[in-house]
Formats: structure tokens, C-alpha cells, sequence
């Protein structure tokens, strides 16, 4: 993990030594994934993201303290307030609006998971734990069927962020109208696939083959991320971008090669930053 900045690679071995000692015998596991693990990551725009993995809901007292840590590491160093950090059930990993926790943008609240096996595929394919067993050992086998939903559930959030949440914070900032086409791209990638990659690997992907007509806006968001400014994209191309994609899930089934991709034994790695 040469490739990590050191200040995130110190933050991530606090983690892993405090995280155990807050959360006590309710830890089951620490799991690092997204641009980080898929040698994609930007310092000046990528999250740090990671799950833990825990055996019942957090107590409020586990929640208190969890909070006075994060507040500590935010002043102690800037990547703190850069964490995405989500807090699951061992049980309860890809169920539906089971209780969570979720700490982003600085904040830690309680919440409900949606339940996402998008994520876990790029824990499975490409993460790397940080403390605890292999996530093979208690995620539940991601279906053709579970993947598709969660796509469809995917293109739905950014749809209304887009088009149809007239009071959206997010629609007219040029970064997430950037992050919106990454994702559309990385959304038939998958469905096509089987898999998860970094947005710039399938952004590059769906320049290759995807109608000429798309183009031009995949590589405006691709030049986007290494910009000190985001190009504006204009919302009326991401909107026909979104609508593209969402007939392409529904035109045909998964592709076979798709499926079998879903079958394979994972690869993510255990290891210290």
C-alpha cells in the first residue's frame, strides 16, 4: 500500500488500534475499501472509505465515545474529516433499512443501511482488512438478482439528485455532476460485468463502448477528477446519460459471463497500511 499518502496510512492504524478498544467484544471487523484499494485514489477530491463490521447496534455509550475520538482526530488531522466510515450489523450486512451508523462529511449519526452489496463486492474483490476475520466469512452470497437491485436502486438516487429533488444540494455542483457520470459509467460496468472498479476504469471502458454520443461528457468528468475546477456538464446530457443507462439494465437480462463473474471466490486482502 505504497501508494497511500502516510498521513492516511498513521489515520488508518488509529483506527485500527483504537476501534477495538471503543467498541470492545461488539468489534468484529475493520474493512478498507474504494479508490484507495483500486490504486484510484486522488488526495485532493477521494473519500477514505471504510466499514466496520459490528455484532449488534452500537450502545449509546459506544456511540458517545465513538464521537469524542472522531471529533479529537479531525483537529489532529485533516484526512479525519475525509472518512467515510459506515457501521453495520454482522447479520444484517445486506438487509434493508437494518440500523447503522454513519460517519461523513465530518459527522456521525445514526442510520439506516440500505442494505448495498456494491459495496461489499469491492470489499470482496479488492479491500483490505484492517482488523478482523475475512469478510467472506459473513457476507452472504451476492446474487445476480441482489446486484441488479442495487444498481437499479443506484441509478435511482441519482436520478433524483439530478432531475427530480428540485431543493437537491448536490445537482447543480459541478464536482457531483461530474461524480453522477462517473457513476452512471460504473453502474452499466457492473451490469455488464459482474464486478466493481474504480469510476475512472469504468469511465475509460465506457468510452470504448458505448455509443460516440456519450463521449464527450464521460471525458469531461474524467477530466474533472484531476482538475483543480470541475467542468460544469450540463444537467439536461447527465439526465439523458441516466435515462441511456437505466434502459440498458432493463433491456436484457445480466450477461452470463456477468453471473458467472458473481460466482467467483473473492481476493481482498488482509494487511496493514
Amino acid at each position: 500500500m505504497a501508494h497511500i499518502p502516510a498521513q492516511v496510512s498513521a489515520l488508518l492504524q488509529d483506527i485500527t488500534a483504537r476501534l477495538p478498544v471503543i467498541l470492545g467484544r461488539n468489534l468484529i471487523g475493520v474493512y478498507l475499501y474504494g479508490s484507495l484499494t483500486q490504486r484510484a485514489f486522488n488526495p485532493k477530491r477521494s473519500d477514505v472509505d471504510c466499514i466496520v463490521v459490528t455484532r449488534r447496534d452500537l450502545s449509546d455509550a459506544q456511540f458517545r465515545r465513538l464521537g469524542a475520538w472522531l471529533a479529537r482526530a479531525v483537529e489532529s488531522t485533516p484526512w479525519a474529516s475525509r472518512l467515510q466510515m459506515l457501521f453495520l450489523i454482522e447479520d444484517e450486512v445486506l438487509t434493508m433499512d437494518s440500523k447503522a451508523c454513519l460517519y461523513q462529511f465530518g459527522s456521525l449519526k445514526r442510520s439506516a443501511s440500505d442494505g448495498n452489496p456494491i459495496i461489499w463486492l469491492n470489499v470482496l474483490k479488492s479491500g483490505i482488512v484492517l482488523f478482523g476475520p475475512h469478510p467472506e466469512t459473513f457476507v452472504p452470497v451476492i446474487t445476480p438478482e441482489t446486484l441488479f437491485c442495487a444498481l437499479e436502486r443506484e441509478v435511482g438516487y441519482l436520478r433524483e439528485e439530478i432531475s427530480e429533488k428540485p431543493q437537491s444540494e448536490w445537482r447543480d455542483a459541478p464536482s457531483y455532476r461530474a461524480y453522477a457520470v462517473l457513476t452512471i459509467c460504473r453502474i452499466l460496468y457492473s451490469f455488464r460485468k459482474g464486478a466493481i472498479v474504480s469510476k475512472p476504469r469504468a469511465a475509460k471502458w465506457a468510452i470504448e463502448h458505448l455509443p460516440e454520443e456519450w463521449r464527450e461528457i464521460i471525458r469531461q468528468a474524467l477530466d474533472s477528477t484531476g482538475a483543480e475546477r470541475s467542468t460544469d456538464i450540463p444537467l439536461s446530457r447527465i439526465e439523458q446519460f441516466i435515462a441511456f443507462v437505466d434502459a440498458q439494465l432493463h433491456a436484457a437480462p445480466m450477461p452470463p459471463d456477468a453471473r458467472k463473474a458473481l460466482g467467483r471466490k473473492s481476493s481482498a486482502t488482509k494487511g496493514a497500511t
